[in-house]
């Protein structure tokens, strides 16, 4: 069985999780964005708002929430600015 990527604890499917983040609209850019693979996934912060989401492996389009092939289950909602 293949291993999901967004159960893959390394600095290129990081790289990918951010980019996919980015792509999303999960933050204005990247500084603003916190990476952390915790619990076997990764999950990405907004560090403005504190929001925070789980990283899943998708298949889709975009139009359909997936980026990269990674969707975002948004587990917070941090403050609203």
């Amino acid at each position: 069985m293949t291993e999901l990527r967004s159960t893959i604890n390394a600095r290129i499917v990081e790289r990918d999780v951010l980019s996919a983040a980015l792509a999303a609209g999960l933050a204005e850019d990247g500084e603003n964005l916190q990476t952390d693979f915790e619990h076997g996934q990764w999950w990405v912060t907004n560090l403005i708002t504190g929001a925070q989401w789980s990283v899943c492996d998708a298949e889709g389009t975009e139009a359909n929430g997936v980026f990269d092939g990674f969707c975002f289950e948004q587990v917070s909602q941090g403050e609203q600015l």
